[in-house]
């Protein structure tokens, strides 16, 4: 018996030219950074989903409420602040740092700058923030390019009376070229002065806490061991880090709420308060590229993100860009060479696994400080699947064309469009086994009958004859396999499936008996002739496909279940339709028959017990 035939495959010369494009195509996306926006958001929205914050961080927010009663920060006097950190202070359990994410240059009211410094100075534990300016260059500002800073004039630090009394630390906050916040910048050394950024110099002063304060190592553990590096001697300042918390996800009370005393200082005993912008009116909201929507995470918020990424070593390194190319190009092309021999499932098995391993695997290498963008790699096995389910969509579509073509000419033609448009049929050429039903039909008395006509007439009978015939098969759904003379032979069941196709066969005999009946008057008319029929139907496997040469073949069926059909019918008298004990059993209690007995077949040598159909 043939195998499952399979689709012809293009060319060797056509396969590997379309996979070595999709391999450069996937190459040059990848190396020229195309569409890297979309990549980088979504890259960032994947490696962010599972990081927490762990440091006790609260944000004392100047939001819109502050600002309603007090004003824009620009018109306060600085008493407001030390108002606060006594505020913080009140009880004996205090904040393990309080910082300012906040610029305090220059002078405002003498009284307020000495409240100020000298609540800094009672405190002990205060950060205030610091920047780098710039000098105008060109069309705008010098940043950090990579690792190296451009143009520097100079670190503008607090007024001199705060500065001497607390840490400082550059609050600056680097976009990258497509203004999301993705960087974090360690610090920088200037005129020989190392400048912590402000992330780590809040750092440093939380672990003076905790190495202060025995009991509360004691009681987080957790803490006890950590040292902020010395970021100094690092030869790359500029780091890309993980984002530990969305906009909104730290713990926050309001500047207004704590001054007022309408929220005790307590709540926020050893914890890390930082005090900054929190209304879009301040201008100190970024974009992340995480974040959905056009949505923003305010200053304060990165700065407690890259505290939580340098506490838990976040950082990460770009993969090189070349070999990542060279990689995503390579697979891609062995991924489409592999599409042109898997079936359509394979192949859609075979690209989303390679896209669960790419995707699991970066997750893996992120956690261990590599950077890899997914979005290239993910979008071309996403578009080789379209392209296998596209390209073995229209292969099957050609094939079955051609099938339909060729199976209009024995088969009812509404069977063939009928299974063309369901679209899930699956033909196999060659030898199959398969249960179907057989109908032969004879015309009785046509050789006696043929002598005493003019080859005309014959030819016009068997003409009428066969098209009564071939309108019952194709009525019921039936496939005219061939004639055989003045005889006719049709099966059910095949090529394709068919529904009650025992039930079909014998309805065609039937159909075909009752139509014969006024054909046999229209030909008594005419030729003064009249003919009349045998037909036998069986049922059970046979053996159905393309049985001959290359060159000639013909779709048929073979093997004991067709011969025991055509016996029956050698067997049936002038009008009579005989059925097998099988279809008998199959059709219990939906046709009328009546016993014939046993009767002997020729080629057979067990009698078999044969059944006549009433109509």
């Amino acid at each position: 018996m043939a195998g499952k035939r399979q689709r012809p495959l293009p060319g060797r010369t056509i396969r590997i030219g379309v996979s070595l494009a999709a391999a450069a195509c996937v190459f040059l996306l990848t190396f020229y950074s195309a569409f890297s926006i979309w990549d980088a958001q979504f890259t960032d929205r994947i490696y962010q989903s599972e990081s927490v914050g762990v440091l006790p961080v609260t944000i004392v927010c100047i939001d819109e409420a502050t600002l309603d009663a007090y004003g824009q920060p620009s018109t306060w006097s600085r008493q407001m602040y030390a108002d606060l950190i006594n505020a913080l202070n009140a009880d004996e359990a205090r904040p393990a740092v309080i910082a300012f994410d906040m610029l305090f240059t220059g002078y405002k009211d003498a009284e307020g700058d000495a409240a100020f410094a000298e609540a800094a100075k009672s405190s002990g534990n205060v950060v205030a923030g610091s920047r780098v300016s710039y000098s105008e260059h060109g069309n705008g500002r010098e940043r950090l390019s990579d690792d190296t800073l451009h143009h520097i004039d100079s670190v503008v630090l607090p007024y001199k009376e705060l500065n001497d009394v607390v840490s400082v630390g550059l609050t600056d906050c680097e976009t990258d070229h497509y203004d999301f916040v993705t960087m974090a910048v360690t610090g920088l050394s200037y005129n020989g002065q190392w400048n912590d950024c402000f992330a780590v110099a809040v750092l440093k002063q939380f672990q003076s806490y905790v190495e202060s304060n025995p009991s509360y190592a004691a009681m987080h553990p957790e803490y006890a061991g950590f040292t902020v590096p010395d970021y100094s001697k690092d030869t790359r300042v500029k780091k890309r880090f993980s984002y530990t918390c969305k906009p909104g996800d730290f713990d926050r009370v309001s500047f207004k709420d704590l001054i007022e005393g309408n929220v005790s200082g307590k709540n926020y005993a050893n914890n890390i308060v930082i005090v900054g912008a929190y209304a879009p009116g301040l201008q100190d909201d970024f974009r992340i590229a995480f974040a959905s929507g056009d949505s923003k995470m305010y200053g304060v918020e990165i700065h407690a993100n890259i505290m939580e990424a340098v506490y838990g070593n976040r950082f990460q390194v770009d993969a090189d860009k070349t070999v990542l190319a060279v990689i995503y190009g390579l697979v891609s092309g062995l991924l489409c060479f592999a599409l042109f021999h898997l079936g359509i499932v394979k192949g859609i098995l075979l690209c989303a696994g390679a896209a669960v391993v790419h995707v699991v695997s970066s997750i893996v290498f992120y956690k261990n400080g590599l950077y890899i963008p997914l979005l290239y790699m993910l979008a071309a096995c996403i578009l080789l699947i379209i392209g296998g389910i596209v390209y073995h969509y229209l292969s099957a579509r050609a094939e079955r064309q051609k099938i339909n073509r060729a199976f209009r000419m024995y088969v009812a033609p509404e069977i063939v469009d009928d299974v063309a448009g369901s679209g899930t049929y699956e033909l196999q050429l060659g030898g199959r086994h398969k249960d179907i039903a057989v109908l032969f039909v004879d015309i009785r008395g046509f050789t006696t009958m043929s002598e005493n006509l003019a080859p005309e007439e014959v030819v016009d009978i068997l003409n009428e004859y066969f098209g009564v015939i071939t309108d019952a098969i194709f009525k019921n759904k039936g496939t005219l396999d061939k004639f055989i003379g003045d005889a006719a032979m049709a099966v059910f069941n095949s090529p394709f499936d068919l529904d009650d196709y025992v039930y079909r066969a014998v309805m065609t005999a039937c159909d075909i008996a009752k139509a014969s009946e006024a054909l046999g008057e229209k030909l008594m008319e005419r030729f003064g002739k009249k003919v009349s029929y045998g037909i036998g139907v069986n049922c059970g496997e046979a053996i159905i496909g393309n049985i001959g040469s290359s060159f000639r073949m013909d779709y048929t069926a073979i093997g004991d279940t067709v011969n025991t059909a055509s016996r029956l019918e050698s067997n049936a008298k002038a009008g009579e339709i005989l059925i097998s004990e099988e279809v008998k059993k199959r059709l219990e209690g939906r046709i009328e028959t009546e016993d014939v007995g046993e009767i002997p077949l020729k080629g057979k040598s067990r009698k078999i017990f044969v059944y006549r159909v009433k109509l």
